[in-house]
């Protein structure tokens, strides 16, 4: 999910937002806010700077070259058997909800039959890894020889800062292009921001949603994506570059209902893989994700910016 800061856009998206402050005046919070995001973004590009510069400059190995490795027997029938039960669990979870409550597009069925459909991904992802990596479940969320805690967390803080400051800016460049190349187009928002504007919501729905974006789906999505597939292309590949590339594309594509934010998507996941290859754990790639979620839903809830 991305709502981007309107730090650094294109010239289109700057006209509109302009438009819109015009229309009406920013509140106390929505600035503060607006400041948080313009600090992230720049905190972001100077990392992102730094790094390059840093990278141009070295003469030492590829960084991910004494990554720590995660022996398995990963098949490709593993991996599709895993996308294929998160798909009959949607489809039975589904037909559940509509039996039970005789809706299927409300926001509760969405709800219960997305983070259903999610806990059954993660439980077979855990399954396939207890017999396939060595090690089982510990070796899958850890790998041996990952680095100390001090570089784990230094890793997780930085990328988590360059996830937040850099996607929206990416999310936003996108939009300008599309916008540049069909003015009229209308882009929808995410069904969970959606969801939680709705006022008529109960609760302990709104509760629901809020577990299921920052620490259901972060999690579902992590453990096949990265825990998973990548490490299944690492070992086909022969390459974590090329393998964190081709998840990363993938990831995006699967976001193809808001393809404003497929690219920012693919960059975020570029970065969250490289913090899985780095480190050799799962965790690291969970908390990033989490807390781009978290960000998002709570500038959504204080309202910084339109959605």
């Amino acid at each position: 999910m991305i709502l981007g800061p309107h730090a650094i856009m294109p010239a289109i998206l700057s006209q509109i937002v302009q438009e819109a402050a015009a229309a009406t005046e920013p509140t106390r919070t929505q600035y503060v806010l607006s400041i948080v995001d313009q600090a992230l973004s720049t905190g972001a590009l100077v990392l992102v700077v730094c790094t390059g510069v840093w990278w141009t400059a070295r003469s030492g190995p590829d960084p991910l070259r004494s990554a720590p490795a995660r022996p398995n027997q990963l098949r490709e029938d593993a991996v599709a058997l895993a996308v294929l039960v998160y798909l009959l669990a949607m489809v039975l979870i589904s037909g559940l909800v509509e039996l039970a409550t005789g809706q299927t597009e409300d926001v509760l069925a969405t709800a219960v039959t997305g983070n259903g459909a999610h806990l059954a991904g993660i439980g077979i992802c855990l399954f396939i890894a207890a017999r396939s990596f060595e090690g089982g479940i510990r070796r899958f969320w850890l790998a041996e020889g990952g680095p100390r805690r001090r570089p784990w967390i230094t890793i997780t803080l930085a990328l988590t800062v360059v996830a937040t400051g850099l996607c929206p800016l990416v999310r936003d460049a996108t939009m300008g292009i599309i916008l540049y190349f069909a003015p009229g187009y209308e882009f929808d928002p995410h069904p969970t921001i959606e969801a939680l504007h709705d006022q008529t919501q109960p609760v302990g729905l709104i509760i629901g949603l809020w577990v299921g974006a920052v620490l259901v789906a972060p999690m579902a999505e992590e453990v096949f994506f990265r825990g998973l597939l990548q490490t299944l292309l690492v070992r086909l590949a022969r390459s974590r570059w090329l393998s964190i590339a081709l998840v990363s594309l993938a990831f995006g594509a699967v976001h193809f209902q808001q393809p404003h934010a497929m690219a920012a998507l693919a960059v975020l996941a570029v970065l969250i893989g490289y913090a899985y290859e780095r480190t050799g754990s799962l965790v690291p790639p969970i908390v990033i994700h989490a807390a781009f979620n978290l960000k998002t839903l709570i500038w959504d809830a204080l309202g910084a910016f339109p959605t």
